[in-house]
């Protein structure tokens, strides 16, 4: 840019010897192109932020017509034309969208364009006058005519440039917001360290007073937990109980801090969670969610996954399928522990894919993996038959050896392994105990046990 405003600036002395008028034409006359420019490039930048929803729904769309986890229900339900119309108004409506915008923006720079051409033809018309006039030499008119065109090239360049640098710096000033951008939950500044006791048992968990609702929710109406305490002893094993939506996997999120509560506070080994490394809190809690991801890799790596740091630690991954009871049936792949999951990116010959029974004892053998002092399973039985679960929890209380245990469970042959059950109801707990203190209460937990055993009868 700094050799082309060099060269201008040389030229426009030139042009200005003859007239100086000349110079003036030759520099105004890109002007208007180039705000239009400049400002077709905000309205395209507009338009683009404005259709990123949409066209995040586009690439959802793909997604579920191009993604095997899909495929079952949208055959059975006949989804298939419904998807690719839904697709297609979409793709439509932003493409006529960019179209309105590109087809303006076109025809005005045409028009404008040809303003600066006609400027041209007229400069180029004045200098052979001036050379049938004498006033200047044949050597002269191809000197002026050839200064005009380079002036008029080099600035519209110029401008060219500057309006491509202003429409680039829109785009790069999101990614720079971006990079700027600050979470709110985050580690302190000098955190505190875990503390075991010589003989560990897993750490102790205290909620003083938890309250919390999700963002966007009235807390008023849609609190999703309500002043909620209670205190679990190291190496105890707790069940949560409740229906859906009563708050149990937001006391796990709030634990591993996933989020932050809006009043009250949590603790583990007697300290406040928020003077604790985020990274470290997260390593010495292994949690496994009920939406556990299935990653489309190898056997290994998606229960390596689980403590990122040993994935290459064969003993210790084999070990981890072991006691989630998926060992038998790695053994049984063509490759075993270097199969691939899912049949995303090979074939059916390089890679297997599994029901959603065994995929969930992968889950399993991930948050195994962790020597974490509290393990959390949120409904880690749900997708096994009634024999791999006996089997599960016929070594549970081997499993959650010196560790605190807490989970979430619909099914009470699980919950009756606990030590105590805590049982929440719209954001607050109701009833803790055993299994027997609260069937001996009469209340809420044994009117959900009956109704579930009155199934089996």
């Amino acid at each position: 840019m700094a050799q082309t405003m060099i060269t201008l600036v040389a030229l426009l002395f030139l042009l200005f010897h003859l007239a100086w008028w000349l110079a003036l034409i030759a520099l105004v006359t890109p002007l208007p192109a180039f705000f239009f420019s400049t400002k077709y490039g905000w309205k395209g930048y507009r338009l683009t932020r404005h259709q990123s929803p949409e066209r995040r729904l586009l690439s959802y769309f793909m997604l579920l017509m191009t993604t095997d986890a899909y495929n079952k229900e949208i055959q059975l339900f006949n989804l298939s034309d419904f998807l690719i119309a839904r697709f297609w108004d979409l793709a439509t409506k932003l493409y006529e969208q960019d179209k309105k915008l590109a087809l303006r923006q076109y025809f005005t720079n045409f028009g404008w364009s040809n303003l600066s051409s006609i400027a041209n033809s007229g400069i180029y018309l004045y200098v052979a006058l001036q050379a049938i006039a004498g006033r200047i030499t044949l050597g002269g008119l191809t000197l002026y005519t050839q200064t005009a065109t380079q002036v008029g090239s080099n600035f519209r360049s110029l401008l060219n440039s500057i309006s491509s640098t202003y429409q680039n710096a829109l785009y790069v000033n999101l990614l720079f917001e971006f990079l700027a951008y600050q979470p709110t939950i985050k580690s302190p500044a000098i955190a505190e360290p875990f503390l075991y006791p010589e003989q560990s048992q897993g750490l102790s968990i205290e909620f003083r007073n938890v309250s919390f609702t999700y963002p966007g929710k009235d807390p008023k109406t849609h609190a999703t937990l309500r002043q909620v305490s209670f205190t679990i002893h190291a190496g105890e094993a707790i069940a949560l109980v409740g229906h859906n939506g009563a708050g149990k996997t937001t006391l796990v999120k709030l634990l591993t801090r996933l989020y932050d509560p809006d009043e009250g506070d949590i603790l583990i080994g007697g300290k406040n969670i928020k003077d604790y490394d985020l990274k470290t809190l997260r390593q010495h809690i292994g949690v496994i969610f009920q939406d556990y991801v299935n990653y489309q890799m190898t056997v290994r790596e998606n229960i390596g996954v689980g403590r990122i740091e040993e994935i290459e630690n064969d003993e210790l991954v084999r070990n981890a399928a072991g006691k989630s009871g998926v060992n038998m049936i790695i053994e049984k792949l063509p490759q075993g522990y270097d199969t691939t999951l899912g049949r995303w990116f090979k074939d059916v010959r390089e890679s297997t894919q599994l029901s959603g029974g065994e995929w969930q004892k992968i889950a399993l053998a991930r948050a195994f993996m962790r020597e974490a002092h509290i393990l959390v399973l949120d409904e880690p039985t749900s997708a096994l038959d009634a024999r791999a679960e006996y089997e599960v929890f016929q070594h549970f209380r081997a499993l959650i050896q010196k560790r605190t245990a807490l989970f979430i469970s619909h099914r009470f042959s699980t919950v009756r392994l606990a030590d105590r059950i805590f049982v929440l109801e719209h954001g607050r707990i109701i009833e803790s105990g055993s299994h027997k203190e609260l069937m001996a209460l009469g209340e809420r937990y044994a009117e959900l046990f009956q109704l579930q055993a009155q199934a089996y009868q």
